[in-house]
């Protein structure tokens, strides 16, 4: 399927995961697009928070004009990904630019919180496969 495609029902099923009760994201992975139950805990939350405040910290010495963010999808449609990472570390001015997603090769770094719940996706999936599709070590 190409990515326009997977595109588009990436769109339809996240206007309906507005209409549900539990916040829900869409992804899309190697299998295609996928609407992924996104309930984080407090404690989950908190620790996204720590680390996007340290790292605000130390990017203008090290990296001027980018800060770490939570919440923006990252793409990349040559390989057909889109991912939503815990936070990001990306240019802040792409956070005024038009669109929902930010192109994969402009993130410096992403930020995954393992879940109790579905540890298998994110040490492997979003590890190995993230919308990048490259392994890191």
């Amino acid at each position: 399927m190409d990515y326009a495609r997977m595109r588009a029902i990436a769109a339809k099923l996240g206007a309906y995961s507005e209409q549900l009760e539990v916040s829900w994201s869409v992804e899309i992975g190697p299998c295609g697009p996928v609407l992924a139950m996104r309930c984080p805990s407090k404690r989950h939350e908190g620790a996204v928070r720590r680390i996007c405040k340290q790292l605000d910290a130390q990017l203008p010495g090290t990296h001027p004009g980018y800060i770490c963010a939570n919440g923006p999808e990252i793409e990349h449609p040559d390989i057909g990904r889109m991912r939503r990472p815990d936070a990001v570390v990306i240019p802040e001015a792409t956070l005024d630019e038009e669109g929902l997603a930010v192109d994969a090769t402009r993130v410096l770094a992403a930020v995954e919180i393992v879940s109790p719940s579905n540890p298998g996706n994110d040490y492997d999936e979003k590890l190995a496969r993230g919308a990048a599709g490259e392994t890191r070590d």
